[in-house]
């Protein structure tokens, strides 16, 4: 078997044996304009092709409004047509956010811009009348976050290391993870072999904080790399171990609605309000 048949068999059997893929579903998928993204935007709409599945996936782009997003936005563009879905847009002006000026905040750039998007793509998709939202987190990110979570005893957090987390607010939407059991280097080899466009560029947002923050990133990506390469298969018996520890970490946390918004959140008023609309 080839390289890029052993992936999408690997996807695919992600795909089917955690149910991500309905009949009947609206599913909305988080592109960013990047490869890991664009690989679950393809695997997610072919596994529905050739499984004859009756259901609707749309490309789902947040324009961050950053030097470089007419050029992302093309790219964007071309991996929704090479996929053969719809593209819908939005930008973080349209809700009155500007990172240029959030910048000069003392809270990393990064972190802002993730809790909004983080909002936005809970938020959106289901106004949408969507019931699934899909991102490219794929098997390195997983397990990363895991160890992270694990050193800082954050035991929560580890309920949501499985390809499907259910909602536990009513406005909540299914997030779905079709790349959890294949790697980033994985997902480049195979946009790269099937022709799907994808662009690897650093955001001209990031600060010298966030630059650092990324460099720690990697030296866990690295660490996890050596350890596959001393122990084969290591980061996918890893993740199946994840999977069945996240059941014992089950979400206990009730979420409740933010009293300006009315997302959910642990607290009164969630942190998208607390420093977009204060």
């Amino acid at each position: 078997m080839e390289a890029h048949e052993i992936y999408l068999n690997r996807v695919f059997k992600t795909i089917e044996k955690a149910k991500l893929v309905e009949k009947g579903d609206k599913i909305l998928v988080a592109i960013s304009g990047g490869k890991d993204s664009a690989c679950a935007l393809y695997t997610l709409k072919k596994y529905s092709e050739e499984k004859n599945i009756n259901c609707e996936i749309f490309g789902f782009h947040i324009n961050i409004g950053s030097s470089n997003s007419k050029v992302i936005k093309k790219i964007v563009s071309e991996q929704t047509n090479f996929v053969g879905v719809d593209l819908i847009t939005i930008n973080f002006s349209d809700y009155g956010i500007n990172l240029g000026e959030l910048k000069k905040s003392r809270r990393a750039i990064c972190s802002i811009c993730g809790l909004a998007k983080r909002y936005l793509i809970n938020k959106i998709p289901r106004e949408q009348g969507a019931n699934k939202v899909a991102t490219g987190h794929h098997l390195d990110d997983f397990l990363v976050f895991f160890f992270k979570n694990l050193l800082s005893q954050n035991f929560s957090w580890i309920s949501k290391f499985k390809p499907k987390v259910e909602p536990i607010h009513e406005k909540m939407i299914c997030k779905i993870r079709p790349l959890f059991k294949v790697s980033g280097k994985e997902n480049k080899k195979f946009c790269d072999y099937i022709g799907l466009p994808y662009i690897e560029a650093q955001c001209p947002f990031i600060s010298e904080k966030d630059k650092i923050k990324i460099l720690r990133r990697e030296k866990w990506y690295r660490t996890i790399n050596l350890l596959e390469k001393r122990h084969k298969n290591f980061k996918l018996q890893l993740s199946k171990s994840i999977e069945k520890i996240s059941k014992k970490f089950e979400e206990k946390e009730k979420l409740k609605s933010c009293k300006r918004c009315g997302e959910p959140t642990s607290e009164d008023i969630c942190g998208f309000c607390k420093i977009f609309r204060d």
